[in-house]
């Protein structure tokens, strides 16, 4: 099928990649902890040596003798620990055991910390409780409210930052150089700039409409208000499917802001945008076929630009292919995979949405080549940068798409290995044999093996 081939092939030249500026560790470093704000209470110590057993929010069980405790951490032989990292409940348990509960000063610090730790209920009875105390504790309230608020901001920022730190700290060798975690500020930059963006690069083509963000996407579509909800859904659910099948938690947003997506409703539109925006030669040449859409990694940020075409389903399948290539840019590293998997990957997200497109385009073409004997170490060979790829009739995308599928069935927690140690700069033939005890002529024959009684 032309149309997806086409579009994949311009998309290995239009898409422009950068190196981070700044490693994951250094994000983390720069992680917030919960401000030392609101209500002060010096360091204490109980009457006697307290034998306390807690369990941590990040699931560590710690035990010892707690020697003293102030508005911010317990202390003793097990070093210094905040409030904030002991999970709710431990928290108001150790706290109410510790403090002095006619204390209106004692109280008003319980509430901030309540508040820090997501118990909103047990905070405005302590709020209640230090004013009853001490009917002058009144006028700290509002500022004991405004520092519990700070808190908590502080903690969720810290608990994003640490779940997308673990995403970038995989790789064992730590060859590539890692996407940097960004504070709330930075993300709340980042976010601004790809919306003017997204209103700038839309206006190249004429288009100002409303756009449509979800939790990873702004969505700028010229498109009838139910296929663009239909679409909208879709990609939600592709990105979760897909940092799934990374071992990534759902709620991590691994764009640079968001990633923005165009969905023009003619081809002239998406043209407009590939020329002015992203200065894109290929499309509209001589021999470049009919393309749909295109990923453009520019550095840090992510645009997938894509017209309507009268194939619904193909155009589905093609904008769900090309925001894989974004999604894969932005996981850990910038490093790429190979050609064949790079596009294999795709096309394998793309198949779990629209299966009858995929299967129709690549299949047929796979399964000819492979079962008339067709050497695959030549499709495993071919690559972008000295133009190999895809080869003939663009038999690297069917062949590519057949052994991702391959790997995917056999054993897709080693695919998934191999994919994180090639993300972290590990050569993707020696991260073959380590993942997954393969030579690269012994992963050609397995996959004709494995297709040889199957389609």
């Amino acid at each position: 099928m032309p149309t997806l081939i086409a579009m994949a092939l311009v998309a290995v030249l239009a898409q422009s990649q950068g190196a981070p500026a700044n490693s994951a560790a250094d994000g983390a470093a720069s992680a917030a902890s919960a401000p030392s704000v609101g209500t002060t209470i010096k360091e204490t110590h109980p009457e006697k040596p307290l034998r306390i057993r807690v369990k941590l929010a990040r699931g560590t069980i710690v035990a010892g003798v707690l020697a003293s405790w102030d508005d911010d951490a317990i202390s003793g032989d097990f070093g210094r620990i905040e409030w904030i990292e002991l999970t709710p409940s431990e928290f108001k348990r150790l706290f109410s055991k510790v403090m002095d509960d006619r204390d209106a000063t004692h109280q008003l610090r319980f509430a901030e910390l309540l508040v820090a730790v997501g118990l909103d209920a047990p905070a405005e009875s302590a709020w209640k409780k230090a004013v009853s105390i001490d009917p002058a504790a009144k006028t700290r309230v509002s500022a004991s409210r405004s520092a519990a608020d700070a808190m908590r901001a502080a903690r969720v920022e810290r608990e994003r930052m640490e779940r997308e730190g673990a995403v970038q700290d995989f790789a064992e060798d730590g060859a590539a150089p890692r996407w940097p975690v960004l504070t709330d500020a930075e993300r709340d930059a980042a976010l601004a700039t790809m919306r003017e963006d997204a209103k700038r690069y839309s206006a190249m083509a004429g288009v100002s409409v409303e756009p449509i963000e979800t939790e990873y996407f702004i969505l700028i579509s010229e498109l009838r208000p139910a296929e663009t909800k239909e679409l909208q859904k879709e990609l939600d659910r592709m990105y979760a499917q897909v940092l799934g099948y990374l071992g990534v938690d759902s709620k991590v947003n691994l764009f640079w802001g968001k990633a923005v997506i165009f969905l023009f409703a003619t081809e002239d539109r998406f043209k407009a945008v590939e020329a002015g925006a992203f200065q894109n030669p290929m499309v509209g040449r001589p021999g470049s076929g009919q393309v749909m859409g295109l990923c453009h990694m520019m550095k840090e940020k992510v645009f997938v630009n894509s017209w309507r075409c009268p194939d619904y389903a193909l155009f589905g399948s093609v904008l769900i292919h090309e925001t894989v290539h974004g999604i894969m840019h932005r996981y850990s590293t910038p490093a790429r995979l190979p050609a064949w998997a790079d596009e294999g990957f795709s096309d394998w997200v793309a198949a779990q949405f629209q299966p009858a497109t995929v299967e129709q385009a690549r299949r047929a073409q796979a399964m000819q080549y492979i079962r008339s004997g067709g050497n695959l170490v030549t499709v495993l060979d071919m690559n972008y940068r000295d133009g190999s790829w895809p080869g003939p009739n663009a038999l690297g995308y069917a062949v590519g798409y057949a052994i991702v599928d391959a790997m995917m069935r056999e054993d897709a927690r080693k695919f998934e290995a191999w994919l994180r140690k090639v993300k972290g700069g590990t050569p993707w033939e020696q991260a073959m044999h380590e993942a997954c005890g393969l030579s690269k002529a012994q992963l050609a024959a397995n996959v004709s093996r494995f297709f040889s009684t199957r389609d």
